[in-house]
């Protein structure tokens, strides 16, 4: 009578193959002990059958093995795809977003007024590019063109121009004045106050 349920027997040999511990070479082991000693598996059919019915049994089971196996590897490449398609797929949305986060930024009301006031302080940092401290190439052209003219006069000429100290550098000495005392100073060490010539005279005016 054959078996219409192929899962009828897998409680009684699950339960054998657990009392293996060398597992499917002994369960095998206890199978063909058991059809030589209890049946005429061996001897029945005539020589050579009961191999014959071994391999043929085999080579069913085997092929739906295999092709089970196939399947189950398939569903799980499969399976592994998706998953793969799937990361990627969030990872793209993810680094889309942070690129939109990174690019448009919304400013609280505080935020925007110190972001303010950082700029009007970069402001009043800057050098100061005023007229007032800016050297006018007009006003040096002026000055230099006043003392062109002032070496042009023909009164001016054979007169010596003073020196910084408003009075004049000659060979063996210098003077300088201001409107309450004249220093003279030269090239010889005075002593004695009977060296010193000086003489004061009234200003004439031409």
């Amino acid at each position: 009578m054959p078996v219409n349920d192929p899962e009828q027997f897998d409680g009684m040999l699950l339960a054998m193959a657990q009392q293996h511990e060398g597992g499917v070479q002994e369960l095998l082991d206890t199978i063909f002990s058991f059809l030589a000693r209890k049946t005429d598996f061996y001897t029945g059919g005539g020589e050579g059958a009961g191999e014959k019915l071994v391999m043929a049994k085999f080579r069913k089971y085997e092929k739906q093995a295999l092709d089970l196996h196939a399947k189950k590897q398939e569903e799980r490449e499969e399976s592994e795809r998706k998953r793969r398609e799937k990361l990627a797929q969030k990872k793209k949305e993810e680094e889309s977003l942070n690129v939109k986060e990174a690019t448009i930024t919304e400013l609280t009301d505080d935020e925007a007024l110190a972001l303010q006031k950082e700029l009007d302080k970069d402001k009043t940092t800057e050098p100061d590019k005023s007229p007032a401290n800016t050297v006018q190439p007009e006003k040096m052209e002026d000055e230099s063109k006043a003392d062109s003219d002032e070496e042009d006069d023909p009164k001016e000429k054979g007169k010596m121009k003073p020196n910084s100290g408003n009075g004049c550098d000659l060979p063996n000495y210098r003077w300088i004045q201001t409107l309450s005392e004249i220093e003279v100073s030269g090239h010889s060490i005075v002593t004695k106050s009977h060296s010193i010539d000086t003489k004061y005279e009234k200003p004439e005016i031409p």
